[in-house]
C-alpha cells in the first residue's frame, strides 16, 4: 500500500502525479514547517519526458523523506555532530553572518573596542590562574584560556554574544553537546578578530579581511537536523528587527533567560503549560503585579511578533491571566497638592545660582515639567540647541535624537512666558547648545556601557530629591505626577483635552481627534491661558545651606 502511494502516476490528461502520505508521527511538526499537513502532492506537465518525470520524481520523494528522518531525529532528541574541519567552516560561516547583521550599524570606532576589551578583561580574564597571575611573562599568548575549566565558563556568554543561537536556527543546525562546545570555542577566538573587523568597517577601512581566508568550506550532512526554536532565539530576532531601547532588552533579559531554562521549545509552550508556569514565578522577592505587567508584557509582546513572522504558530501568553491583589488606594488623586507643588517648587527656586549638573536639574527641571506636563527624561535630555524662537515665543523641540521618547515621535512644546521671566532662555543660552542637565558619560576601558543614559540617571536622582523634601507618599510619582498635574490644572482653567494632549504627548482617543492637528503657535496661544503657579511670599522661599546643598549633590552628581 506504501509503495502505491509514492508511485509516479500517468493521468488520462498525459501528465504525472504522485502522493506521499505524511506519517501520523510527525503530521503536527511537518505542517507547522511545510505548510501541508495530511500528505504531498506531485503534478509534472504532459511535455515532461517520461526519464525526466522519474528522475523528478525520485528528487520529491527523497527530500520528503530527508525531511521526515529529520523530524523524527529532531522529536527523539537526535543532534548533529561536527568535525574539526567542519566545526571551524561553520565558524567561518558564523563570522561571515556575524559581520553582515552589523555592518549596516550606525556605530563608532569606539563601540566594538569596548566590546573588544570588555570580552578580554571582563569576560576571560577573570578566569586566569594564579600561576598566570603570579608570572604573566610565563605565557604572553594566553594558552591557559583553553583550559577545559575556562572554555566551559566563557561559552554562556560568548554565545549571548555572539548570538548563536540565531545563526544555527537560520542555518537549520541542531548540535549535540560536543560539537556545541567545539563550535562555541572556536567562535570564542574569533568573535575577538569580528569585533576588530567592524571596528575598521566604523573607520571606513573596507580593505579585505585576511580572516576570512583561513576558514576551510563547510560541508553539509544529510542528517543535519532543524532545530528546534527556543524563547531566546525569538528575543534575539526580536530585537534584531523592532530595535528597542536599551533598558527594554536589560529588563526583560532576565524574562526570556527563564523562559528559555523552562521551555526546551517555543513553538510547543502550550497556553496550560504557560500560565502554570508564570503563576508559580509569584513569590516574595517577585509580586503578582511585576509577573503580570513585566513578564507577561514581555512574552506577550514577542511570542505576538513571533507569530507575524511564522517562526512559532500561536502565542501561549496572550490569553493568560495573573491574578493581582488589588491595591488600596488611599490617595484622591494623582496629582500634586497644592501644598506639594509649592514645596517643590519652592525648592528649586532656592537654586539661584546653579552650577553644577544636580543643582541645574532642581532647579528648572520641576518647574518646566510644571508648564508642559512632560516627562521629566524628556526634560532632563534637552539640550540647548532643542529650545527654539518663533515669533515672539520660545519652544521646546522634544526629539528621539535627543533620548527616549516614548512614542518615539518629536513633538514641539511651548515655553510658558513664566518660564522666560523666571530665566529659562538665559539658563539655556549661558549653557550653549550642549545637555542642559547632565554631563559627559563617564567610561571606564573594558567596561560595557551602561543600562541608563546620563539623562535618565538625572531624572531618576530627581525623584530621590524630590522624595527629600518630605514628599514621600508611595501612591504618587516624585516625577511623573507633573503630568497629572498638567492635565488637571489645564481642564480646570478651560484649555480643551485637544490641545493638551498634543502639549503632553498623549495620543488623540479617537480617529476624528487626528485631524486639525494644533501647530506649535497654536499651543503657544493655548498656554498663554494656563494660569501661574503662585507660591505666596516669595520672602518665605528658604534657600538650602550649603551643608544642605552638599548632601544633596551627593544625590545629584
Amino acid at each position: 500500500m506504501a509503495a502505491f502511494m509514492v508511485a509516479l502516476k500517468r493521468r488520462k490528461t498525459g501528465g504525472y502525479a504522485a502522493r506521499k502520505v505524511i506519517p501520523k508521527d510527525v503530521r503536527q511538526e511537518y505542517a507547522a514547517l511545510y505548510g501541508m499537513g495530511w500528505e504531498e502532492k506531485l503534478n509534472i506537465p504532459s511535455s515532461t519526458p517520461p526519464h525526466e518525470a522519474k528522475a523528478r520524481h525520485g528528487e520529491w520523494l527523497a527530500e520528503i523523506e530527508t525531511r521526515i528522518a529529520a523530524l523524527r531525529a529532531g522529536k527523539t532528541g537526535a543532534r548533529q555532530p561536527l568535525t574539526r574541519r567542519n566545526a571551524h567552516a561553520l565558524a567561518g560561516e558564523w563570522y561571515r553572518w556575524f559581520l553582515g547583521q552589523h555592518e549596516a550599524d550606525l556605530r563608532t570606532p569606539s563601540h566594538w573596542r569596548r566590546l573588544s576589551d570588555t570580552l578580554v578583561w571582563d569576560v576571560i580574564y577573570p578566569h586566569a590562574p594564579d600561576e598566570y597571575l603570579s608570572d604573566t611573562r610565563a605565557d604572553p599568548e594566553w594558552e591557559w584560556k583553553a583550559r577545559p575549566e575556562v572554555r566551559a565558563a566563557v561559552r554562556p556568554l560568548v554565545a549571548q554574544e555572539a548570538k548563536v543561537a540565531s545563526f544555527l536556527f537560520e542555518k537549520g543546525l541542531a548540535l549535540n553537546d560536543d560539537a556545541m562546545n567545539l563550535f562555541l570555542d572556536i567562535v570564542e577566538d574569533n568573535l575577538l578578530l569580528a569585533f576588530g573587523r567592524l571596528e575598521a568597517l566604523a573607520r571606513g577601512d573596507y580593505g579585505a579581511d585576511p580572516v576570512l581566508e583561513q576558514f576551510p568550506e563547510y560541508v553539509s550532512r544529510a542528517e543535519e537536523v532543524r532545530p528546534r526554536v527556543t524563547c531566546w532565539v525569538l528575543f534575539e530576532k526580536w530585537q534584531a528587527e523592532v530595535q528597542p531601547a536599551r533598558s527594554t532588552v536589560a529588563r526583560w533579559t532576565a524574562v526570556f533567560n527563564a523562559a528559555d531554562a523552562q521551555f526546551a521549545d517555543a513553538s510547543a509552550i502550550t497556553p496550560e503549560a504557560a500560565k502554570e508556569w508564570m503563576i508559580g514565578l509569584i513569590n516574595q522577592e517577585r509580586s503578582a503585579q511585576t509577573v503580570a505587567t513585566v513578564w507577561k508584557t514581555a512574552l506577550k509582546t514577542v511570542f505576538t511578533w513571533a507569530v507575524g513572522e511564522k517562526l512559532v504558530k500561536s502565542n501561549p501568553f496572550v490569553d493568560v491571566r495573573i491574578s493581582v491583589p488589588r491595591k488600596v488606594e488611599e490617595r484622591e488623586t494623582k496629582a500634586f497638592t497644592p501644598d506639594e507643588i509649592e514645596t517643590i517648587l519652592k525648592a528649586a527656586l532656592g537654586y539661584d545660582s546653579p552650577k553644577k549638573v544636580g543643582e541645574r536639574a532642581r532647579r528648572w527641571v520641576p518647574w518646566v515639567c510644571a508648564y508642559t506636563g512632560a516627562r521629566a527624561g524628556e526634560i532632563t535630555q534637552l539640550r540647548g540647541s532643542d529650545i527654539q524662537k518663533r515669533g515672539g515665543d520660545y519652544f521646546a523641540k522634544l526629539s528621539p535624537s535627543a533620548g527616549k521618547i516614548k512614542t518615539r515621535k518629536a513633538r514641539t512644546v511651548p515655553i510658558h512666558e513664566h518660564l522666560v521671566e523666571q530665566g529659562f532662555i538665559a539658563f539655556v543660552e549661558e549653557m550653549g547648545s550642549g545637555p542642559l542637565f547632565y554631563g559627559p558619560p563617564r567610561r571606564r576601558a573594558g567596561k560595557p556601557e551602561p543600562v541608563q543614559s546620563p539623562a535618565e540617571r538625572t531624572r531618576a536622582r530627581l525623584g530621590d530629591w524630590v522624595r527629600s523634601l518630605g514628599i514621600t507618599d508611595l501612591e504618587l510619582s516624585p516625577n511623573h505626577a507633573w503630568r497629572h498635574t498638567f492635565k488637571a490644572r489645564a481642564e480646570r482653567h478651560g484649555m480643551s483635552e485637544k490641545y493638551s494632549d498634543a502639549i503632553t504627548g498623549h495620543a488623540p482617543p479617537t480617529a476624528g481627534r487626528k485631524y486639525g492637528k494644533p501647530t506649535p503657535e497654536d499651543l503657544a496661544e493655548a498656554l498663554r491661558r494656563f494660569p501661574r503657579y503662585a507660591l505666596g511670599d516669595p520672602r518665605e522661599i528658604r534657600i538650602p545651606s550649603r551643608k544642605e546643598r552638599e548632601l544633596q549633590d551627593g544625590s545629584i552628581k
